[in-house]
């Protein structure tokens, strides 16, 4: 809401005056338009024949046709009216409550609600992230006071496959699943007699990363993206900005603020070099760390055929694990312990997860007719000891 003084999560600073982003500005809009070159414009183009997962998850383009992509579909869907029989809420507190339980029951693995901070509402849309729409660069107007955000998972292990085929199907499943959920819960805020609009794979109008950060749902992390206590970095996010009554939460601190400082996992795997090693940069009124993104979509010419998406910061990110005892014990002694005190404990559970995870995480891995590793080498990456695809060994360090 403008005018609003968000609390300041720890992860990131406002520490200057924000402008809105013109979604035109992201990645996807400027490699359509050609701005990051002419091979990455064709390769964007024509990428989608090479494969039937990425023909039916990224709506469409080369040989796929865009009406079977379920986000394409999606995509132009109009909103359903507001009810006109408005629900009373005395209580915004057990409303959020309500909320947040028909998320989970709709798919959603998290959510959190945040007052809906306008610097995060793009100001000039770029449908579906095309360069060239009819509607493309019309002004957003988007005045609602609250933005529930939810959190999607991908499999852990499938990741861990990256990067391949394998690791290209769970990523674009997990964007699809963020649709469904996330039109029906605005369908039915809107049954409620509220007005609210959803913000999902391939159609939105905000920056879900600060937002979500601001619902609790985890902190921002040296690779530019959330960490969540459980799921690490891999939540596919979407959000359902609205002016329901609900109570908000708060920004949390589960420890990544002195963990990133430390483990720099990302920013040694990173294959584009993309990542910082460095400390934090103050842009567009904010001090955090900066990610060379140009560089980093760049990188998928690397792939020669064999993958389309890059997910190695995120297997690698030392919170990204599966679900157990000891990962949860960790996670919380470090959220449990003092600032101060945490480099004590943080150190040690690094080296830890060096040794048994591995500096560069990976596993050979089978499904269906793929095969991440047909031919297996030896990775020449500093302490890594596992076995790549030679092709894959070769994007790794010629990129």
């Amino acid at each position: 809401m403008l005018g609003f003084k968000q609390p300041s999560p720890r992860s990131y600073s406002v520490v200057g005056p924000q402008r809105q982003i013109d979604e035109r500005e992201t990645p996807h809009p400027r490699v359509d338009r050609g701005e990051l070159g002419e091979k990455l414009r064709a390769w964007r183009k024509t990428r989608f024949g090479e494969e039937p997962f990425r023909r039916i998850f990224g709506g469409g383009g080369g040989e796929g046709n865009q009406y079977n992509s379920f986000q394409y579909v999606m995509r132009d869907v109009p909103e359903g009216p507001v009810s006109p029989n408005k629900t009373p809420v005395p209580d915004p507190a057990h409303m959020a409550r309500n909320i947040k339980e028909i998320a989970r029951f709709l798919g959603a693995n998290v959510v959190g609600i945040a007052h809906l901070d306008q610097a995060y509402v793009y100001s000039r849309r770029a449908r579906g992230n095309a360069a060239m729409d009819e509607k493309a660069g019309d002004p957003i107007h988007l005045p609602h006071r609250y933005a529930i955000c939810m959190g999607f998972s991908s499999d852990y292990y499938k990741f861990l496959s990256n990067n391949s085929r394998i690791s290209d199907a769970d990523y674009g499943l997990g964007n699809i699943h963020t649709i469904q959920p996330t039109f029906m819960l605005a369908a039915y805020i809107r049954e409620l007699g509220y007005p609210a609009r959803a913000h999902y794979y391939g159609k939105g109008e905000v920056n879900p990363i600060p937002l979500a950060i601001n619902a609790g749902l985890g902190e921002l992390g040296r690779h530019g993206m959330l960490i969540h206590e459980e799921y690490g970095s891999r939540l596919h996010l979407a959000v359902v900005t609205t002016d329901l009554p609900l109570a908000v939460d708060q920004p949390v601190d589960i420890g990544v603020e002195e963990v990133c400082k430390y483990c720099m996992k990302c920013a040694r795997t990173c294959p584009s070099h993309s990542i910082p090693f460095g400390g934090k940069e103050v842009y567009n009124g904010v001090e955090k760390y900066r990610v060379n993104v140009d560089s980093c979509y760049k990188y998928r010419l690397a792939s020669r055929g064999q993958w389309s998406n890059c997910v190695i910061c995120v297997s690698a990110c030392c919170y990204n694990k599966p679900k157990a005892w000891w990962h949860t014990l960790a996670v919380k002694s470090i959220k449990w312990t003092p600032s101060p005190l945490r480099v004590l404990i943080i150190k040690p559970l690094l080296w830890i997860d060096d040794l048994f995870w591995g500096k560069r995480p990976w596993k050979h891995m089978k499904w269906l007719d793929y095969d991440n590793a047909p031919e297996a080498v030896t990775c020449a990456i500093p302490g890594c000891t596992v076995k790549h695809a030679n092709l894959q060994h070769k994007q790794l360090h010629t990129a």
